[in-house]
């Protein structure tokens, strides 16, 4: 009777509480594993936030590189215009009014920041406002943006060359050779916004593999710490019923004098 007594009270605690084990003594070895499962969940929390970073960041990255794919390609249509002789002066001059918008709106793109405030453009390597971040256990993904230092500082010199500040005053030849320039830097941008669009999918993937391995720890610490409560509302029937059981017999026993014993 003290027996099943005793194991009916425990398992009214543990559904109570939802805990199936309270303290190490109880099963030192399942809190051990649990402890590693914790481990195992903390990480991927701290992986969820970097691949959320990284998230962020391609997003503002394809959006920005998407941008200056846009102003290159107008600034290609708007010298091949430049190059039409029929032009009057007024009519060259709108090209050029247009042609120094595109070289505005391409200083905005290369002087962008990310939502931390920091230099959305990196010269094309990791650096201190750029770090690589771990998305999964040995694995390391760059927040830099993959278009390269020459390319970079091509697109700002563009920005102050004569024929994007004055184009009335250049001549054919400098507009000719700014038209295959401007074609370079359209298909290197470009190739940096397919790189970063690829990694932008390798980080949603990693994400669900993330989130996946998240829950499989949180569900392995849960089976060996938390209460299955189907289970030990079974067992407490039980218990209840052996204690019932016992108490009847107990009852009957003590209500017996020497004589019945004897009898």
């Amino acid at each position: 009777m003290s027996s099943a007594s005793v194991a009916a009270s425990l398992v009214n605690r543990r559904i109570a509480s939802g805990k199936r084990i309270d303290a190490a003594s109880q099963d030192a070895g399942a809190v051990t594993r649990a402890s590693q499962q914790q481990q195992l969940k903390s990480e991927t929390v701290v992986f969820a936030d970097n691949l959320n970073a990284l998230d962020s960041q391609y997003s503002q990255v394809d959006q920005s590189t998407g941008n200056l794919s846009d102003s290159l390609a107008y600034l290609g249509t708007l010298l091949v215009q430049s190059q039409n002789g029929s032009y009057s002066s007024n009519e060259v001059s709108i090209v050029g009014d247009s042609i120094k918008q595109e070289m505005a709106l391409i200083k905005i793109e290369l002087a962008r920041t990310d939502s931390q405030g920091r230099p959305l453009y990196s010269a094309g390597v990791a650096d201190a406002a750029h770090p690589a971040l771990q998305v999964l256990p040995g694995l390391m993904m760059g927040t830099e943006i993959p278009l390269s230092a020459a390319d970079q500082t091509a697109l700002t010199a563009i920005t102050t060359a004569d024929w994007s500040t004055n184009l009335g005053a250049t001549t054919s030849t400098q507009r000719a050779d700014a038209m295959v320039q401007v074609q370079q830097l359209f298909e290197s941008v470009n190739r940096a916004r397919g790189a970063v669009g690829a990694r932008w999918q390798q980080v949603q993937t990693y994400q669900d593999i993330n989130n996946t391995a998240g829950l499989a720890a949180t569900e392995a610490k849960s089976n060996l710490m938390d209460t299955d409560i189907a289970q030990s509302a079974s067992d407490l029937a039980t218990y209840q019923a052996q204690l019932q059981a016992a108490r009847s017999l107990f009852s009957r026993i003590s209500s017996n004098t020497l004589f019945d014993v004897l009898r």
